[in-house]
């Protein structure tokens, strides 16, 4: 829990690998996902990088928060997690 970051703003090139490269010198990714228009299989812009610890994650948000790529600023935060009350979030 708390390993998980949501990355806005990504290069519409890039793929899963290309946030692991990017990523990775903070510690041990255990997975990546750009998502993906269901139709036309292009980026949505966003995506996901999970790490197997807190801390990893904390120091990436820290270094790639505002990091500026192809034209592109990330943003860079931990994911939130809907409860079964629409009304409240948790961070992950």
């Amino acid at each position: 829990m708390g390993a998980n970051l949501f990355i806005y703003d990504v290069p519409l090139s890039f793929t899963e690998l290309d946030l692991l490269r990017l990523f990775s010198p903070f510690g041990k990714i255990v997975s990546t996902k750009i998502y993906r228009d269901r139709k036309t299989g292009k980026s949505r812009g966003f995506g996901f990088v999970s790490f197997d610890n807190v801390d990893s994650a904390d120091v990436a948000i820290q270094k790639m928060d505002g990091f500026e790529i192809e034209s592109k600023v990330l943003q860079v935060q931990k994911k939130i997690i809907k409860q079964n009350n629409p009304k409240e979030f948790r961070v992950c």
